[in-house]
């Protein structure tokens, strides 16, 4: 799982909506760095930019997004199982200031089940890219 984290270039083969994806400055996937996402036109997405906020190889990576409406932070634990392994995903939302957060509070009911949606999809892209990555080795 963790090589599908550090192959950031591989990442729009997983996620659709990427239309490119890098890691600033390259190297080593680290705290400190930033990942730089486009998004593709049809998708609607934003283009974002999300801080390498912790790189602990090969079981936990935190990334957070800084907008001037919000804060979004995720992360990803890799616990080893007999079998394999689980990936827990914990993702925050947080708005700010205070329109945001009215906006926040009226749009909740929307708002939690399609971010966990997202969430969820997104893990099980990063999933089967580790699966790829790992039947080429």
């Amino acid at each position: 799982m963790w090589r599908a984290f550090e192959r950031v270039d591989l990442w729009p083969t997983a996620l659709p909506a990427l239309l490119t994806a890098r890691l600033e400055p390259p190297g080593p996937l680290a705290a400190g760095q930033r990942i730089v996402t486009r998004a593709t036109a049809e998708s609607r997405s934003a283009d974002l930019s999300y801080e390498v906020v912790a790189a602990e190889a090969p079981h936990r990576l935190v990334l957070a997004i800084d907008d001037p409406a919000y804060r979004a932070t995720t992360e990803y634990r890799i616990v080893p199982e007999k079998a394999g392994s689980d990936v827990i995903v914990t993702s925050t939302l947080e708005a700010v200031g205070l329109m945001q957060t009215l906006r926040f509070v009226l749009w909740q009911q929307r708002l939690t089940p399609m971010l966990a949606g997202t969430a969820r999809e997104r893990t099980q892209a990063f999933i089967a890219l580790a699966e790829r990555i790992g039947d080429k080795d």
